[in-house]
């Protein structure tokens, strides 16, 4: 879904056009006035199309002038209790204007200049993102990725791996948490690979036998009573997740 900003050349030209749309209904498609408009995050005069966002609470559009305040807006309304956007909206960093965030590929560079310095571009075209990407070491992630990597943590879960499993075994999490892991091997004779059942966009999680910690982050997107992680060399049971929360919208609701 594409969704329309436009340039406007003064003022003027807003307000007659906020007056000519008033009795149109609250569902007209967002819009940014680049140089009238200021971010809903940090203040800042927004001017870059190619990498100003927005999103819609209750019909209200709060303009944001990167993807990177928007986060920080989003991240801040969610610890706040506060409702959250029904629709996220970030620009296409090829011009193409704004589109759902679901729809992007978002480019995470310490290399290319960013607005206010948030090394976040987004794409709707994923082979754009390859194509702008400097390096392989610089990563490409979706509008989850980009929470979990970029999004300021609930807390911090600190586990220890022996041979027979984690402590603590269990760890439970609320539904759209952001929480670090921190795991240490002891008594280990070898590294230990492990994978989080359900959650596989984890990866493997490699704990050393050295005793070294390992460092991850989760983002608790799924509800369930039990998300087991396995060892990989023997699909052995090490502990277990559990997600609290609503399984769809209409339980969110109640």
């Amino acid at each position: 879904m594409r969704f329309v900003f436009t340039h406007r050349a003064s003022f003027t030209a807003i307000v007659v056009f906020m007056a000519l749309i008033g009795g149109c209904g609250t569902d007209r498609e967002p819009e940014i006035a680049f140089g009238i408009d200021g971010c809903s995050q940090c203040g800042m005069r927004i001017d870059n199309g190619k990498e100003a966002a927005g999103y819609l609470v209750d019909r209200e559009f709060s303009p944001f002038c990167s993807t990177g305040c928007l986060l920080e807006g989003y991240e801040s309304r969610r610890r706040q209790g506060r409702p959250m956007p029904d629709r996220i909206l970030v620009s296409d960093y090829e011009g193409s204007g704004l589109h759902t965030a679901e729809e992007m590929t978002f480019l995470l560079t310490d290399s290319l200049p960013t607005v206010m310095e948030w090394g976040i571009l987004g794409f709707v075209d994923r082979q754009a993102a390859l194509a702008h990407r400097p390096s392989e070491e610089e990563r490409l992630v979706d509008w989850i990725g980009l929470r979990a990597t970029r999004g300021e943590p609930d807390r911090t879960i600190n586990l220890v791996l022996r041979p027979e499993g984690l402590t603590p075994e269990t760890i439970q999490l609320e539904k759209g948490s952001l929480v670090v892991w921190e795991v240490e091997g002891r008594e280990l004779e070898t590294d230990q690979v492990l994978v989080v059942r359900g959650y596989e966009h984890l990866g493997e999680i490699v704990v050393p036998a050295a005793g070294t910690a390992v460092t991850f982050r989760m983002l608790a997107t799924k509800p369930g009573e039990g998300f087991p992680l396995i060892r990989e060399s023997d699909g052995a049971v090490m502990g277990r997740v559990r997600v609290t929360g609503a399984h769809t919208p209409d339980e969110e609701a109640m």
